[in-house]
């Protein structure tokens, strides 16, 4: 690979013509310095400008329409907004939890919110370091993985919070061991 290698050339610019005989004329170039700089393969064959190094990929020229993907309202800015108002929701129900102590309805919605909350945690994860278009059967796998394991959660913590102490009592309980 050849990277940062500076050549000079003549360029023929602007060609003068000078007359010799009458019967014939002269062209007699003028030759300029031009500064060439070269980056690439050397003996690049493929022309295609798509690269699939995983990481990033061009396609197309830089003329080509932007292809928006179609509104959504489980991503984007609503996507943003559902979970900023989670993660603050839970500060008033762990303090609501320690004040008040064990209460029903705090622990179902702590039963409902933690589960939540860390499966678009890892769900965050996953998009990040196994996307689809790089690993998509992992994609896929990890996904439903991720989805069948936050239904089993949420299930324990209703288990838990209607069969058992509940979530309050039993944090109260490890806290004072």
């Amino acid at each position: 690979m050849q990277i940062g290698v500076k050549s000079m050339a003549l360029k023929i610019v602007n060609s003068t013509f000078r007359l010799g005989r009458p019967d014939q004329l002269l062209r007699v170039p003028r030759l300029v310095p031009k500064a060439e700089f070269h980056v690439g393969r050397i003996l690049s064959i493929q022309s295609s400008k798509v690269v699939h190094d995983g990481a990033s990929f061009i396609k197309g020229s830089v003329n080509d329409p932007v292809i928006l993907p179609p509104r959504d309202k489980v991503t984007g800015s609503y996507h943003w907004s559902f979970e900023r108002f989670l993660s603050i929701g839970l500060i008033p129900l762990t303090v609501a939890s320690v004040v008040n102590g064990a209460h029903p309805i705090t622990d179902l919605f702590l039963g409902v919110a933690l589960p939540i909350h860390s499966h678009i945690g890892f769900d965050s994860i996953i998009t990040d370091y196994l996307p689809a278009r790089r690993a998509p059967i992992m994609n896929k796998v990890s996904t439903w993985g991720l989805r069948g394991a936050t239904l089993v959660v949420l299930l324990g913590c209703y288990q838990f919070n209607t069969n058992d102490v509940g979530i309050s009592e039993l944090v109260r309980k490890i806290w004072h061991v």
